[in-house]
């Protein structure tokens, strides 16, 4: 198989840390998107979309899109023209689609990275969202590497998100909430998901969409997931309790109020089956296979 690399923005983006210790895991090369050639034959791979993908390509994009004279699809194919392009690149979109306004949109903007050249392909991580969209669906996996189980619980939920209103509506109604352990590299971070008994899930918008990273982490750790409704439950499945939003917090109280040993098999059954079926490096090389494998281009 063609060699597969991922591509770190310049831009630190905390909440993208684990995406890419899972690269690491997984033993990919990880490079700058500062490094990406497009003549050279191999797959790249990068997250989230930014300037500083865009800018390494086409150079000052902003002033050159100002005088309305040039597109930066067009002076990338300008500054192409020539070159052979034998490097594959692949978007992996783990962005909601509150940001683009509209699940409309967000499939717009993803297809125009294609139509303008900057990727090849854009990979999402939602069932449904793949198909109201049409772009790659590609299962988000974990891996063992990124945490441990541990039987010492302190806190009673971990929830490792931004503290937005919706959110905090929820998470009121509950004592010993473990600390939100960011950034990443905070030295508590590990044993605070260790020592929590449940992982919440919810939303940053009523968009019904999956956060997979998160999930990603949660099932790392065995932690027993109680999340709002997702538009489909795959590749989770029983294993993650799913919810309205208004019976997150009846559901996270009878959880708390019930035999712990059953969530925790639970937990269990989710890190298996993230870490080791549905692997994270795994699920790449598959997808790669079947896109861009022996005779893709």
């Amino acid at each position: 198989m063609t060699e597969i690399v991922f591509a770190r923005p310049i831009h630190k983006y905390d909440s993208y840390h684990d995406f890419y210790k899972l690269a690491e895991l997984s033993g990919f090369p990880i490079i700058s998107v500062s490094e990406i050639d497009v003549t050279r034959d191999y797959i790249v791979i990068t997250a989230p979309m930014n300037g500083d993908y865009k800018e390494h390509f086409v150079g000052n994009l902003a002033q050159w899109e100002a005088t309305g004279e040039i597109t930066g699809g067009q002076l990338l194919r300008q500054k192409q023209s020539g070159l052979p392009r034998l490097a594959h690149l692949i978007v992996w979109n783990l962005e909601r689609p509150g940001g683009s306004g509209s699940i409309g949109q967000y499939a717009e903007d993803s297809k125009s990275w294609i139509d303008n050249r900057f990727c090849d392909e854009v990979w999402v991580s939602d069932p449904t969202m793949a198909d109201e969209t049409m772009l790659r669906y590609v299962v988000l996996g974990s891996d063992y590497g990124l945490g441990e189980p541990w039987d010492n619980k302190h806190y009673n939920l971990v929830h490792m998100s931004v503290t937005i209103p919706r959110r905090v509506h929820i998470y009121k109604e509950f004592n010993n909430i473990a600390p939100n352990a960011w950034p990443w590299d905070s030295p508590s971070r590990d044993e605070i998901l260790k020592a929590s008994k449940f992982a919440l899930n919810v939303h940053q918008d009523n968009y019904p969409f999956v956060e997979p990273l998160r999930l990603a982490l949660f099932a790392a750790y065995g932690l027993p997931v109680i999340s709002e409704k997702l538009n489909d439950n795959y590749p989770y499945g029983s294993d993650i309790a799913t919810h309205g939003y208004h019976g997150l917090v009846p559901a996270l109280k009878a959880a708390l109020a019930d035999d712990y040993d059953q969530w925790k098999e639970k937990g269990l059954r989710l890190r298996e089956k993230m870490c080791k079926q549905l692997q994270f490096g795994k699920m790449v090389r598959k997808a790669i296979e079947e896109s861009a494998g022996i005779g893709w281009r």
